[in-house]
């Protein structure tokens, strides 16, 4: 009988040889996607970025992610409208900041440590440390991150510096961004143009709203605005 052959016991790989192999496992390096049957990188994952496992609900890496990859190229030519968006976030909220905040995807991959990608992630992702991309969207980012173009997620702490705009539904900490966009924000945002359905703080800004007053160059909220009852 070949050594190829394989039954599977329990949680692990019985080869005809003998030899048991864990099929979820923990790698000091990793080719991104990581492969499915590994379930945590305590290292370095190096590729072109991660996919849904459908098999391990969510993989991690802890220390680097690197990532080489086109996305960032792919969402300026498919998606040409959404940097134009984001960058007068702080204005409107438009379509596409909506369809991030309403529907985001199951955290299938997580990162403790630093990202470093020539795209970003797009969904699906989590990341506690520091984020460095191009243009990232993801479910919670805890730390610092630093994006070229653009930068959302759907719960936000720290500091997010973004070189067109910033947007999240649930911030906490300082946005700096040629537009800022937070539903439900406690800290600061600085920026030409911001944004902040329901803010605790303050904005500094060409063009400042939140849920109590419009304002230029300075504007505050510290308590909920309180809604005028129609006569």
């Amino acid at each position: 009988m070949s050594d190829s052959l394989e039954q599977e016991v329990g949680n692990a790989t019985l080869y005809t040889g003998g030899v048991v192999v864990p099929r979820d496992s923990t790698r000091y390096f990793s080719l991104s996607p990581i492969s499915r049957r590994v379930s945590s990188v305590n290292g370095l994952a190096l590729g072109i970025g991660h996919f849904e496992n459908h098999r391990i609900a969510c993989q991690e890496v802890n220390g680097l992610n690197l990532e080489i990859t086109p996305i960032a190229a792919i969402v300026n030519v498919v998606a040409f409208n959404l940097p134009i968006e984001l960058l007068v976030a702080g204005i409107y909220e438009g379509p596409n900041a909506k369809l991030f905040f309403d529907s985001p995807d199951r955290t299938y991959i997580r990162v403790d440590g630093v990202n470093l990608s020539a795209g970003g992630f797009m969904g699906g992702a989590q990341c506690r440390g520091v984020n460095i991309s191009v243009f990232t969207f993801m479910n919670e980012m805890k730390g610092v991150s630093f994006s070229l173009e653009a930068f959302g997620a759907t719960t936000f702490s720290g500091v997010s510096i973004a070189g067109l705009g910033n947007a999240c539904e649930y911030g906490t900490g300082v946005q700096i961004a040629v537009s800022n966009l937070s539903r439900n924000h406690k800290g600061v945002q600085i920026g030409l143009f911001n944004n902040s359905k329901n803010l605790r703080g303050m904005q500094f800004g060409l063009w400042n709203t939140n849920g109590k007053r419009k304002l230029p160059f300075i504007n505050w909220q510290f308590k909920e605005a309180v809604k005028k009852s129609k006569a």
